[in-house]
């Protein structure tokens, strides 16, 4: 398992115990109580004034009762109307309710009778309570144990060793104990209603307490898998057995799997980047249950915590560049939990540079001459960069190398000098630093800034000088030539004289 910084464990703390920890200005709602004042096993003739309280903030929604011989009702009714009045409990936003609910038993056969009163508050919070009696209708009716869970492990799961609390009751004496633990299907069903008959399990031997009528074994849930189980006990003596009460169970005794996937490195954008944590999972149990909690930093407004039960989705913001860290623990109904660290990074794109003096865009390197005037309106309007840094791009112009003004649209004046040419940069910055920029050279028409006039008149020059070598050269040639011709008439033989 992944480490995690020190306030990760603050907050995860925090996750567990929110749900139990109220605001002083907030008005508590805590679980109705029920109290039936009555012990395991009293003898019953044909009637009973079974007294008790309800203890709440306000008067229940519902309350019933019920009397069970065995698995079937025999009795039943609505006891609303006798919460007639209540008193309050010292220091406390709670009252009680006492109640005394009479009972008729005189058209009920012999029976391990179970009496349950149940309520329900008016924030549905429900809360049930019960207790076993005997009712003989001949002294030579024989009246089967009973047995009850005495705490209810089916609120949470269970792991390692549990503690098992059960109430067993005979009109003979302690019974024994017996239970079972069984993942079938069928026996499952028949859990959803708290009790079955005969059920076809394995039954484990414990034995009986001398602290009658209560007992209590330990569970060693690591000697199953993770997942769902019905857990059975009875009560039994040498002759007979009770029915079977039940409880469904969660077992977990294993670490959840915490997963991310998403991206590592991507480009800014508007976009909102997605990070799926549904791949977290559960041996047993896979996603049923799991708490997410997702911590984000990185970012300029500090850490980002969010937490759910239905929170495997987690959004970020795709529009700023930087490293990012992204912690998913998840947390199981057991209470264990793990932790896994995913990190990221946005980059960012550079701007791109877009110039235009006078309506003509131009590009880096460009040579423009400029019409005769005072001033010429240039512009970085085109210049473009990702969605979320368009809007914050700044424009820096700069001549002849020194910065002079910033904004999309500004007036070039005509430079004071125009002897020679001059240059216009364009910087376009975004608000990641990052940078793209136009440099060219203008000057004004007619003048010896205009690039166009300084080439004319370089050419001109090359042109001037080429003629007059030319002409030399032609010059001299001429001259030879006319050389070569006079000496060539004056160079005829000398004549010779003959002797007469």
């Amino acid at each position: 398992m992944l480490k995690v910084r020190w306030w990760h464990l603050w907050m995860l703390s925090l996750l567990f115990f929110s749900s139990t920890v109220t605001a002083e200005n907030q008005v508590n709602n805590d679980p109705p109580q029920l109290i039936i004042d009555l012990d395991h096993g009293s003898n019953i003739n044909d009637n009973l004034s079974l007294a008790g309280a309800y203890v709440d903030e306000s008067a229940p929604e519902i309350f019933i009762w019920k009397i069970y011989d065995g698995t079937s009702i025999v009795d039943s009714g609505d006891a609303i109307d006798i919460l007639d009045h209540h008193e309050e409990v010292l220091g406390s936003s709670r009252y009680t309710w006492p109640f005394s609910i009479e009972l008729n038993f005189s058209g009920i056969e012999s029976c391990s009778c179970l009496i349950v009163i149940e309520a329900t508050d008016t924030s549905q919070q429900h809360v049930s309570e019960e207790v076993v009696v005997f009712h003989a209708v001949n002294s030579s009716d024989n009246l089967p144990p009973r047995a009850l869970f005495g705490n209810d492990l089916s609120e949470s799961r269970v792991s390692g060793l549990e503690a098992v609390n059960v109430i067993l009751v005979d009109d003979e004496g302690p019974p024994n104990l017996e239970w079972a633990l069984s993942n079938e299907s069928e026996v499952a069903v028949s859990c959803a209603l708290s009790w079955i008959d005969n059920p076809s399990v394995n039954w484990s031997y414990v034995g009986h307490s001398e602290i009658f009528p209560h007992l209590a074994f330990t569970l060693d849930t690591t000697e199953y898998s993770d997942g769902a189980y019905s857990l059975l006990i009875r009560a039994s003596t040498e002759n007979e057995s009770s029915i079977s009460a039940c409880q469904t169970i969660g077992i977990d005794n294993h670490l959840p799997t915490a997963s991310i996937s998403g991206p590592t490195e991507l480009t800014e954008s508007m976009d909102m980047i997605e990070f799926d944590g549904s791949s977290s999972s559960d041996e047993g149990w896979g996603r049923e249950g799991l708490i997410f909690l997702w911590v984000h930093e990185g970012g300029d407004e500090g850490p980002i915590v969010v937490s759910g039960s239905d929170l495997s989705i987690f959004q970020a913001d795709g529009s700023q560049a930087g490293n990012y860290t992204l912690t998913l623990t998840v947390v199981d109904d057991a209470g264990f939990s793990s932790s896994i660290i995913h990190e990221y990074s946005i980059l960012n794109q550079a701007p791109d540079a877009a110039l235009r003096i006078g309506g003509q865009p131009l590009s880096d390197g460009d040579r423009i001459t400029l019409v005769d005037s005072d001033q010429w309106t240039i512009e970085c309007g085109d210049s473009d960069d990702t969605d979320n840094d368009r809007g914050s791009l700044l424009c820096t112009w700069s001549i002849d190398g020194e910065p002079t003004m910033t904004g999309w649209t500004r007036q070039l004046e005509k430079p004071a000098d125009l002897s020679h040419s001059h240059t216009l940069t364009l910087l376009v910055t975004d608000n990641d630093g990052a940078s793209d920029s136009i440099t060219v050279t203008f000057g004004v028409q007619g003048t010896p800034s205009d690039p166009s006039y300084s080439e004319d008149k370089h050419e001109f020059g090359v042109w001037t000088s080429a003629l007059i070598i030319i002409a030399t050269i032609s010059s001299i040639t001429i001259i030879l030539i006319t050389i070569k011709r006079r000496i060539s008439n004056h160079s005829s033989p000398i004549p010779k004289w003959n002797r007469e």
